[in-house]
């Protein structure tokens, strides 16, 4: 395989952390060519809620993410790959939660305080999938399916949480388009999640990637690319959180429900961006992007995030 002509491949991974930030490496694949580990930088900054009844202001959240990366064929159809983000996170002016003082008679499970404007965080969801090339031409289409879980008890009450504590399994397909005689390179990822459910709420969400690269160059490739998450099923805010629209009465939040508001809440967006691929060598690349949240709805919107990443091939 040509890496100056196939810089990515479509993965479930590109789900790997849409959750309640929404820290969304949705924007980036995985890695780069057949074989290869890819090292990923994002830095994500957060700030209002979009609700029912308009931008609440909770304060804002600033997200450090590590992620390792890697893909593996087993021959020319068949391809493993699996990645694991490391998160730090914080969140600073109103809106902070703190589970000992926000609950009377409701006793909430976990206590760890994480909205104290520090940093907090660790190990997020690891991620393993497998890929098949169906189709292989200008248009080429590739099933895959994998299974996410969490790898460390990080608590999930609070504005500073780095993920959902909740498995899931996306399946979908990646497709890649390479017209004749052009430089024009374009990439689709449609998947559906199957999440594990709360509270009896179904979390299954869709989740979309679309973007166009031009390769002004052999080396450089610029592009732009837009990502949709879609939760049909989840809740809404405040609809689904009580009976009118002011909260007026304690039982709106002294319950489990609001406890685990952050879990089940749709966090329904379309995030759009610009980036780069440079292709150093045929050995290694380097990535950068920028993205920013257009149409929030249950969700803190992405006032701006940047990436980067390298990506060496074996």
């Amino acid at each position: 395989m040509n890496p100056e002509r196939h810089l990515s491949i479509r993965s479930s991974i590109f789900a790997v952390l849409c959750a309640l930030a929404p820290l969304a490496i949705a924007q980036e694949r995985i890695a780069d060519s057949d074989n290869s580990i890819r090292v990923e930088y994002q830095y994500i900054h957060t700030g209002a809620l979009d609700t029912g009844i308009g931008p609440l202001d909770i304060g804002e959240t600033d997200a450090h993410v590590l992620l390792l990366s890697g893909v593996y064929s087993l021959n020319e159809r068949w391809k493993v790959y699996g990645a694991i983000p490391y998160v730090q996170k914080r969140h600073t002016g109103v809106g902070a939660h703190n589970p000992s003082l926000d609950f009377y008679e409701y006793e909430p499970s976990d206590l760890r305080l994480i909205d104290d404007g520090d940093y907090h965080g660790g190990f997020q969801d690891v991620h393993a999938g497998l890929q098949y090339l169906a189709i292989d031409g200008p248009l080429s289409v590739s099933p895959f399916i994998s299974y996410g879980v969490p790898v460390s008890n990080y608590p999930t009450y609070g504005n500073a949480a780095i993920g959902k504590q909740l498995w899931e399994i996306p399946v979908g397909v990646s497709m890649e388009f390479v017209p004749y005689f052009s430089d024009w390179f374009f990439q689709a990822d449609i998947a559906y999640v199957f999440s594990e459910e709360l509270l009896g709420v179904d979390l299954d969400y869709w989740l979309m990637y679309f973007s166009a690269s031009y390769y002004v160059t052999p080396r450089f490739v610029p592009r732009i690319f837009i990502t949709r998450r879609n939760a049909p099923n989840a809740l809404r805010f405040p609809e689904d959180f009580t009976d009118d629209f002011t909260f007026s009465t304690l039982e709106d939040f002294d319950n489990e429900f609001w406890y685990q508001h952050d879990r089940t809440l749709r966090h329904n967006y379309i995030n759009a961006g610009v980036g780069f691929d440079y292709i150093v060598s045929n050995r290694y690349s380097l990535s950068a992007t920028y993205f920013q949240t257009i149409d929030p709805e249950d969700v803190a919107e992405v006032e701006y995030a940047v990436t980067f990443a390298l990506t060496r091939r074996f």
